[in-house]
């Protein structure tokens, strides 16, 4: 199989990975336990063997005490069987790296040594921020580039799903740079709606770990996502001295997960948990840095005044709030009236990997007014603000129009609105605002 046929290659944003990982600087891909890091790389060492590898694991105890007393240059040199600058190039993959803080003053050293010589490499991935403990903030500052993997879009889904290539641009892409060019967009992805609405189905439900999808049976489907709580709670959180009462830990994420897509509430989590503030939000930021809960803060401008201040949180993987909450079907959570948090949750990640491709900072905010206006996600894409409302009706809703308006009224960099919905597509022109159908997300 071609390098460029293979089924990984195809992920959406691999490109980006590709090109880090031939840049002279540190490669970090960060992403939550499962979405495919390790095997990402697995298969590009798998594709070059022309390149020399040297592959260490901070899981592995052993490894993980040779770093610690300083012998990452020793060992890589071990296995090469070669010197660091004579020779061939050394690409060097570390997993899990954050797991061992003393590593990044050795690879700052050696990199630092061999920078102008392109004599090695440095891979990194991690299932928790490399910041976790202030790692690469000022060891790795200014040579690495922190790089982003995440679940399957809904088009990588219905990809895998049916072993087929669905090569068709960039919805988001095209309506931020050509908006006249939408509806003929839409068609060249309608032949695969079915599929990719099954795809967004599945996702609200199961959510979007590449395991997840190969399985056959719902039943093998949740004993997966049990197993991936355990494993995280046990394998993760355990090894994190500062988290001291697991079972605290384990019921703040079965509570956030109950409120996926709320505003945050410190004062009921306190009185529900029975803990302290301070253990809250240290318990909360460990959450945030293992990519398993993200908070979308409110919009702070002069220009759009009485906000409400509160963010809102999600467990990112739909899978995980399914198990944790009980409501494992579609048709019960259309009931429940979750659903729409589901989508939500589901539209923040794909709007995540839509901006992972940008070089440019940006933001994604929420703005909601104290009188109850609201606008579920307001991304800021210098100079442009975008702001996106979601929902999982079939039809326009004229209050998140209004919504919309208001917002475009008020922001004066904001010169579109986008409705997210189960309907067709529909363009309001005397508005600007785009009703786009979810399924055509991809």
């Amino acid at each position: 199989m071609k390098f460029s046929d293979h089924p990984l290659a195809k992920r959406i944003n691999s490109h980006i990975f590709i090109e880090s990982l031939n840049s002279p600087f540190v490669t970090a891909i960060l992403g939550p336990r499962r979405v495919g890091k390790s095997t990402f790389i697995e298969w590009y060492i798998e594709s070059h063997p022309d390149q020399k590898w040297v592959t260490f694991n901070m899981d592995v105890l052993s490894q993980r005490r040779k770093m610690q007393a300083e012998q990452l240059c020793t060992e890589i040199e071990s296995q090469a069987m070669q010197l660091i600058g004579e020779g061939m190039k050394l690409w060097v993959a570390i997993d899990e790296a954050q797991k061992c803080p003393e590593i990044f003053d050795q690879i700052k050293v050696i990199y630092d040594e061999f920078k102008n010589k392109n004599a090695i490499k440095f891979v990194l991935t991690g299932s928790a921020s490399l910041d976790l403990h202030n790692l690469s903030s000022e060891s790795l500052a200014g040579r690495i580039e922190l790089l982003n993997m995440r679940e399957f879009t809904i088009k990588e889904t219905a990809m895998f799903r049916h072993a087929i290539d669905i090569s068709a641009d960039s919805l988001l892409d095209i309506l931020v740079n050509q908006p006249e060019r939408i509806t003929r967009i839409i068609k060249q992805a309608s032949p695969y709606q079915k599929i990719l609405q099954q795809a967004l189905d599945f996702q609200l439900v199961f959510g979007g770990l590449p395991e997840v999808i190969e399985l056959k049976t719902k039943r093998e489907k949740f004993q997966y996502l049990d197993q991936y709580i355990q494993s995280y709670l046990e394998k993760d959180v355990r090894k994190i001295t500062e988290i001291t009462n697991l079972d605290l830990y384990q019921k703040l994420l079965e509570i956030l997960s109950e409120h996926t897509g709320s505003l945050r509430d410190d004062t009921r989590l306190i009185e529900a948990l029975g803990c302290a503030r301070n253990t809250l939000i240290k318990y909360r930021g460990y959450l945030v840095a293992t990519k398993v809960y993200h908070e979308v803060f409110p919009m702070m401008n002069d220009s759009l005044k009485r906000i409400i201040k509160s963010p809102k949180g999600y467990i990112r993987n739909n899978g995980i709030v399914s198990m944790l909450t009980g409501l494992d079907e579609l048709n019960v959570l259309k009931k429940s009236g979750k659903i729409g948090h589901r989508l939500e949750n589901w539209f923040l990640k794909e709007l995540q990997i839509w901006l992972d491709r940008e070089v440019k900072r940006h933001r994604i905010y929420f703005w909601r007014t104290i009188s109850g206006m609201e606008v579920d996600f307001v991304v800021e894409r210098k100079p442009q603000l975008i702001p996106f409302e979601v929902t999982y009706s079939s039809k326009i809703d004229s209050k998140k129009l209004k919504n919309l308006a208001v917002f475009i009224e008020k922001a004066t960099r904001a010169t579109m609105g986008i409705l997210i919905y189960n309907g067709d597509y529909v363009y309001k022109p005397d508005l600007n605002i785009h009703c786009i159908p979810a399924w055509a997300v991809c």
